[in-house]
């Protein structure tokens, strides 16, 4: 009887601590989220889009300082790679294989906010600091599973266990067993 391997597809939703990014930032993502949410909030009201496109399309279109652009770029790499070396270190004991798939900053992403919103400012803001970070990965459990949702749940729960204290928030947002 050989190993068994059960590779799972994991998705998850991370926040980084602000306090893990002071050491490593020279600006601060609450005040380049805070500019952001200004500038990008202005250019919708003079040009009367009626929704807040990706950040994407403000650098495109001039719609925000040049400066910004940088700022931004500068805090997701840092944060990304926080992220990815995070997520290694601490699953390499409990997976024999990590494989990422993908790893992106939610602030380049479509905000989820209307312009008539209430606090609009305050969910841009938040939006744009480039704290929040979608993350897919391949994970294998050297493991027999009665079936597919066992797998899933041990993988979800693996990940709650190891993950969540190393982050402000963090979620699974999904888990597929592959093979």
């Amino acid at each position: 009887m050989g190993l068994q391997f059960t590779q799972i597809a994991l998705s998850m939703k991370v926040d980084v601590p602000m306090e893990s990014l002071e050491r490593h930032l020279a600006a601060s993502p609450v005040v380049v989220g805070d500019e952001m949410a200004r500038q990008v909030v202005a250019y919708e009201r003079q040009n009367h889009l009626g929704y807040f496109p990706a950040a994407g399309y403000f650098i495109q279109q001039g719609g925000i300082e040049t400066d910004l652009p940088d700022g931004l770029h500068n805090i997701t790499w840092v944060v990304t790679n926080l992220v990815r070396n995070e997520i290694r270190i601490k699953l390499r004991p409990v997976f024999s294989k990590l494989r990422f798939e993908s790893i992106q900053t939610l602030a380049y992403t479509m905000p989820t906010v209307r312009p008539g919103d209430n606090n609009v400012m305050d969910k841009l803001a938040q939006h744009y600091s480039a704290t929040s970070v979608k993350v897919s990965v391949l994970a294998t459990l050297i493991q027999k599973f009665a079936d597919s949702e066992a797998a899933q749940n041990m993988a979800k729960s693996l990940c709650y266990r190891w993950l969540e204290p190393a982050f402000a928030q963090f979620e699974v947002t999904s888990s597929t067993v592959m093979s």
